[in-house]
């Protein structure tokens, strides 16, 4: 307890605090007709699941929580999802009427973060078995020229050549910059075209050899953003995004704080004898080398 900051009774308020807080979870899923599926939480197990070597080491994580595959269930899935729900219901009833009024203030707030932004498709060559760098240089170069000659388009080129699969089908499209992280490499590769330009030497990064075409720029309207249309779709579809995971979070911490100022929660005051009811006098926390 020591070592994490824990007294007896901030033990005791943290575990109350979670039932109080189950139980207004569960009067306000009848509230809000919130229910969590059995084909939610199987997919929750699933995801979880994925995160492990094998079952094996799933199960080996279980019995070092003392826990059972039904205990995580009812005590960690089960609970998460009936929260996440919630504060979709929650949010979704809050932010009723809003309309395009905030998604356009959040976007005259980023416009200093969109102007100049560039969307861009890239064709990525990698090593093949037994090719050094020198001959995957040559031949990224060899392509970039086929297609300055115009024997291929830059599309076409991508889907037959790009081994960056979720692209190439689209031609290479990687999207805009400010919605993206690219390597410094290919941001510094950007940085120097214009719409419509490729450059002039494939770029090299972690990943091999980059053949890079800017097909965008987005320059704020003279006179600032007054209107959503004025933003790429994909602009608008990030700001409506993140303004939705905000509120989300906002709205139902909001509620949760109304929710328990209303209720009537009795609590006791903590007994002797507890299992955790110990003195901390003169403890201090362990040192590991």
């Amino acid at each position: 307890m020591v070592a994490n900051g824990y007294t007896p009774e901030s033990v005791r308020e943290e575990v109350i605090d979670y039932y109080v807080n189950q139980d207004l979870y569960d009067q306000a899923a009848k509230e809000y007709n919130v229910t969590v599926e059995q084909a939610d939480i199987d997919a929750a197990m699933e995801e979880t699941k994925a995160m492990f070597e094998s079952d094996e080491a799933f199960q080996e994580a279980l019995e070092a929580s003392s826990m059972t595959e039904e205990s995580y269930i009812e005590d960690v899935i089960r609970p998460n999802l009936l929260q996440t729900k919630l504060a979709e219901a929650v949010a979704a009833q809050e932010s009723e009427g809003e309309g395009d009024d905030a998604t356009l203030a959040q976007a005259q707030a980023m416009s200093e973060q969109f102007n100049g932004a560039k969307r861009s498709s890239h064709i990525l060559l990698t090593a093949e078995e037994g090719e050094d760098d020198a001959a995957l240089a040559a031949r990224a170069q060899e392509l970039l020229d086929q297609i300055n000659a115009g024997e291929i388009t830059f599309e076409d080129a991508a889907a037959q050549y790009s081994t960056d699969t979720g692209s190439a089908a689209n031609g290479g499209d990687v999207g805009w910059d400010a919605l993206s992280t690219f390597v410094t490499e290919y941001q510094d590769a950007l940085a120097g075209l214009e719409k419509d330009q490729i450059v002039a030497a494939p770029v090299k990064s972690e990943y091999g050899y980059h053949i890079i075409k800017v097909t965008d720029v987005y320059e704020v309207p003279e006179g600032g953003i007054t209107s959503v249309d004025q933003l790429p779709t994909e602009f608008q579809d990030s700001i409506r995004a993140m303004l939705q995971s905000s509120n989300q979070s906002n709205a139902y911490y909001s509620w949760l704080e109304e929710q328990r100022n209303a209720a009537d929660i009795q609590i006791n005051d903590m007994p002797s004898g507890l299992v955790y009811d110990v003195s901390l006098d003169g403890v201090e926390p362990s040192s590991t080398s």
